[in-house]
């Protein structure tokens, strides 16, 4: 059974229909490239399946459980985490208690536990800060620890960015366009960050314009244009594809 299963999915707005009959399965451990041209639908399809939209068609299934029109939190809380196009962080908190703050999305004890001290909420707090330290090391960001992030370079916020979603527990993780306005070297720190959190088996659906990008990460690639699922397959089958090609580039 797939992870996460798309089926005859949709999206109108008004009479603007930006998905349409979009069919789709995601394997555990996948790594999945969403590419197509400017408008073709890409951050929709993310907002839908992570609850942002809900779907105006069709079904999504996670775990063989139906999720659309949840709310994003509970989406979040079964283990779907996305990024957006923008570095969404805790503009005035420093870098390690950011990734600690997201931690908490799998926390088991609640705010009564932490309002009287308990020895549980002791424990798991205590843990909580060593797991976000972690993976604050791991991403590069140990230098940074205790810097405001809105005073980190834009590359470290990115990269702040994944430590916070890796930080959720993710079992899919829905990246949309997370080397946007980035030089060559930021670039190249942050694809070594979504490698980190791949080789830890996370499934991936990357949105991603830098197409060669796409290719050196996803195995796997589907193709939107005007909300429709045009191609699906490995990178070199697919853009080989005259209607790839024409979505791209245009007819004469």
């Amino acid at each position: 059974m797939p992870l996460l299963e798309l089926n005859h999915v949709k999206k109108a707005f008004g009479s603007l229909l930006a998905l349409e009959d979009i069919e789709l399965s995601v394997n555990k451990g996948e790594v999945l490239g969403i590419v197509g041209p400017n408008g073709s639908g890409k951050t929709t399809l993310l907002n839908v399946i992570s609850g942002y939209y809900h779907p105006s068609g069709g079904e999504i299934l996670y775990k063989g459980r139906k999720i659309g029109g949840l709310r994003p939190d509970q989406i979040a809380r079964m283990g779907i985490i996305r990024t957006f196009q923008q570095n969404i962080v805790y503009w005035d908190t420093v870098t390690l208690e950011n990734v600690y703050r997201t931690c908490y999305l799998m926390a088991k004890t609640n705010y009564w536990q932490s309002f009287f001290n308990t020895p549980d909420w002791v424990k798991e707090n205590k843990e909580l800060w060593a797991k976000a330290s972690e993976i604050v090391q791991l991403f590069g960001l140990g230098d940074f620890s205790f810097s405001l992030a809105q005073g980190l370079p834009h590359g470290k916020q990115r990269s702040l960015g994944l430590a916070m979603a890796l930080a959720a527990d993710p079992d899919v993780l829905l990246l949309d366009e997370p080397l946007a306005g980035m030089d060559a070297s930021e670039m190249e720190v942050v694809l070594g960050n979504i490698r980190k959190i791949i080789e830890r088996g996370v499934t991936v659906m990357l949105v991603e314009h830098n197409i060669k990008t796409v290719l050196s990460l996803c195995p796997r690639i589907i193709v939107l244009n005007f909300g429709h699922k045009i191609a699906d397959g490995s990178g070199q089958e697919v853009l080989k594809r005259q209607d790839v090609i024409e979505a791209y580039l245009g007819v004469e």
